[in-house]
């Protein structure tokens, strides 16, 4: 079970980095990117990401 998580986490990992390189958005190191945790790499996405129009992330 911990083998599937695993490798979810690295998928979802390697989506989002190659999402932010080929957004542009980011400037540093492809090092880097990896070296970063999931949660890192989505907060990374989220602020570079442009808004969403999408009623259901309205906080209010």
């Amino acid at each position: 079970m911990s083998t599937h998580i695993r490798k979810g986490i690295e998928t979802l990992k390697n989506y989002y980095i190659h999402k932010l390189m080929d957004s542009g958005h980011y400037k540093g190191s492809v090092d880097e990117l990896y070296s970063l945790t999931l949660s890192e790499l989505a907060l990374i996405l989220k602020k570079n990401s442009p808004p969403s129009n999408d009623p259901s992330s309205n906080s209010h």
